[in-house]
């Protein structure tokens, strides 16, 4: 007898938690008339975590609509309509924003509401939701466009993100037959991969520019460059070599994939690809000084080869060909950019480690052979001493730097060294004092 009447008693009590619950529905729906939006979220966020409840596609439709009013700014629009079985309502979003510190991802909450509610009615209607969604999804894109803009690509890529996340929802079948909307769609992937690309996110940032090249939509070879920069980073030469083959083929033109091919090359060592591909890119943009400068170094780097430690090996047989070559392209890029202490730095170098080889021939020679050799050797000093002094005068104008310390000392040096073969100690003596107040 006593366990019939527990046993009434209990199932009194659930059907009182059940009708208690769907009351908490109601109750939000009658306060979302009043615009007590606090006491609708509280309501609403009751009945979707009670287990009589937990699975109405109702409570999760309210429950989306109250976080989105939320985390939409009234400076946007100052009321926000949604149809509920037929019967329109309007929320004030002045008194829904001020819930915010409540809901910090009020967007991405509505959004995964909205997904609970499609998966608990098949027959829910597009006609309702899809004003709402698109309401978000110009949110969400528009605050990521605004972070990516300001470099805030943490921020910016949570955004697309969740633009991402509602081009899901239902598996995509809620927006055919937008074709404005698959745009945004494929449009905020390839930014999200950007902001992956730029917050080193690599797997997903491969991911995402691998979906964007495939897409008609997003054609633009930025994807590409960043694509081929990951592969190298990655090592992945049979990733890089496809890649750079479908760019090479698209963009021919593009003179920012050529560059990003050359860096590659000259990265990897490979200088012989490295400097055909350089010729190639002179040949698109012959004024570009940059491109002779890196042919120029290439060059000199054939000239005078190092092992895996940097220290110097045999020079080749071409040596004098190859850093003619050098002279050639740094004298050209000197030409197109007179203040660039790059190139004045290196013509003076080259000059420089020639009359150096030479010294210690001499040094090792006769008299006699000494004698003959010291006019070829002070006319190479004689050749080195101006571009070192330019060089040293743009350093100081451009000011020093982190990026051009190195290099003003090794200027400095060899002035000096220059000072003392010429025999003008005092020059000499000034010059190593500058070096030596450098820190």
């Amino acid at each position: 007898m006593f366990k019939k009447i527990s046993l009434f008693l209990a199932l009194s009590f659930l059907m009182f938690q059940v009708n208690a619950q769907k009351a908490n529905i109601q109750s939000a729906i009658n306060y979302l008339k009043d615009n007590d939006i606090a006491n609708a979220k509280k309501m609403i966020d009751e009945a979707t975590t009670s287990e009589s409840t937990k699975n109405n596609a109702k409570a999760w439709l309210l429950k989306a609509v109250i976080y989105q009013a939320i985390g939409t700014p009234k400076e946007i629009m100052p009321q926000m309509q949604f149809i509920l079985n037929e019967n329109p309502y309007i929320i004030n979003l002045e008194n829904a924003n001020a819930l915010a510190s409540s809901a910090p991802n009020a967007l991405g909450d509505a959004t995964e509401a909205y997904k609970k509610t499609i998966s608990l009615d098949a027959k829910y209607s597009k006609e309702e939701l899809l004003p709402l969604l698109s309401t978000i999804l110009g949110m969400q894109f528009n605050i990521g466009i605004s972070k990516m803009n300001d470099n805030k690509y943490a921020e910016a890529y949570i955004a697309f993100e969740g633009v991402s996340n509602l081009a899901k929802l239902d598996n995509g079948n809620i927006w055919k037959g937008l074709p404005a909307i698959d745009t945004a769609f494929a449009n905020a992937k390839m930014y999200q991969a950007n902001c992956a690309f730029n917050t080193s996110k690599d797997e997903e940032a491969i991911i995402l520019l691998e979906e964007s090249i495939k897409s008609p939509i997003t054609q633009n070879a930025d994807l590409y460059i960043m694509l081929t920069d990951l592969y190298s980073k990655k090592n992945n030469e049979a990733k890089w070599s496809e890649t750079m083959k479908t760019a090479r083929a698209k963009y021919p033109n593009d003179k920012r994939i050529l560059t990003n091919e050359i860096n590659y090359y000259i990265d990897k060592g490979r200088t012989e690809e490295s400097i055909a591909k350089l010729k190639e890119g002179i040949a698109l943009d012959p004024k570009k000084a940059d491109l002779y400068l890196l042919l120029g170094q290439t060059y000199l780097a054939l000239s005078n080869p190092t092992d895996k430690n940097d220290k110097p090996t045999a020079r080749p047989s071409n040596a004098k060909e190859l850093e003619q070559n050098a002279i050639t392209n740094y004298n050209k890029a000197a030409e197109l950019d007179p203040k660039n202490s790059y190139a004045q730095f290196n013509l003076g170098l080259i000059y420089y480690n020639q009359a150096k080889i030479m010294t210690d021939e001499m040094n090792k020679a006769d008299n006699k052979k000494f004698d003959e050799m010291k006019p070829t050797r002070d006319g190479l000093i004689i050749k080195a001493q101006p571009f070192l002094m330019k060089a040293k005068e743009l350093i100081d104008a451009e000011g020093l730097s982190d990026s051009n310390k190195g290099m003003y000392r090794e200027t400095l040096t060899g002035i000096m060294n220059c000072y003392n073969v010429s025999n003008k100690a005092d020059k000499a003596a000034e010059t190593k004092k500058i070096i030596d107040s450098l820190k």
